[in-house]
């Protein structure tokens, strides 16, 4: 009999619940949609690129300005399984937002191994504070700052919304207006006991702290919470779950459904403002 390591998993079965990288045709192809039209948008809309919003040198992240005043904020955590990518193949998900009146900003944060994920949540953090410091330098509005985040960064959308911002940087505890998280991770055990444990490195204590799971949001605000249907069961199972815990806290949290989108798709759609993603992120921005 095959040992179970994770509820009915056993490791190859956990290991394959969260490899949203085999769960597509061609990864390469779909890393390539990213880049492209990444630097397509950054051609096309002007702004401020590699700003530093921390003490670290990967703390920098890239502006796409509201062509107006007082325009809602939206901050977009990428993700990369916290080990891999940064802010410049994530540019596209400014592609429909700012034309529809948001100030985009986009965010590299340090990877592990050379970082505990400790680090990266601090450094995330860091980015909210920054821009609601900056926002109006940039056409946007701090009163009206919304995030989001994929994969990896779908966790650090949870661990955002778990923060105590007063106790941690004087800010008003309502910072966070409303938030996205796509096909993330909110419950970290399991990736200590799956294949990514080789990066992440962490303990029991580290997982439970990091897991938006059992850190709940600390202020409540609306909650867009998404996967597709072609992404890995694992990223099915989290997704239903934090619905629930969230739900149970009395936050006001809706699932949009991606029929047919793998992993990488379901991030994509942010470039498409016809899409009922997009359409929903717009509609928590009050665009």
């Amino acid at each position: 009999m095959t040992k179970k390591v994770w509820g009915d998993y056993d490791q190859a079965a956990l290991d394959v619940a969260y490899n949203a990288r085999e769960a597509v045709p061609d990864f390469d192809a779909s890393l390539g949609v990213y880049v492209e039209e990444s630097q397509r948008v950054r051609d096309a809309i002007p702004g401020p690129r590699g700003v530093s919003y921390g003490p670290h040198r990967d703390q920098v992240l890239d502006i796409f300005p509201a062509t107006g005043k007082n325009a809602p904020v939206h901050l977009f955590l990428h993700g990369g399984y916290w080990r891999a990518l940064s802010k410049d193949e994530h540019s596209f998900t400014a592609d429909a937002l700012t034309p529809a009146g948001a100030c985009v900003m986009v965010n590299t944060y340090s990877l592990c191994p050379d970082v505990h994920i400790d680090v990266i949540v601090r450094q995330c953090r860091d980015a909210i504070a920054w821009a609601y410091s900056n926002a109006a330098a940039h056409g946007g509005d701090p009163e009206r700052l919304f995030i989001s985040g994929h994969s990896a960064g779908g966790h650090l959308v949870g661990m955002m919304l778990a923060t105590d911002w007063g106790a941690e940087y004087g800010l008003p505890a309502d910072v966070i207006k409303g938030a996205t998280a796509i096909s993330g991770i909110y419950d970290m055990r399991p990736m200590r006991l799956a294949f990514t444990q080789e990066w992440i490195d962490l303990t029991e204590q580290a997982a439970a702290r990091n897991s938006p799971l059992y850190n709940l949001p600390s202020h409540t605000c609306p909650v867009i919470v998404a996967w597709g249907d072609a992404d890995p069961v694992g990223f099915h199972e989290q997704g239903r779950a934090y619905i629930e815990a969230l739900t149970g806290h009395g936050v006001p949290v809706s699932h949009v459904p991606l029929p047919g989108l793998d992993h990488f798709a379901t991030c994509a759609e942010l470039m498409d403002p016809t899409r009922p993603l997009t359409k929903a992120v717009l509609a928590q921005m009050g665009l």
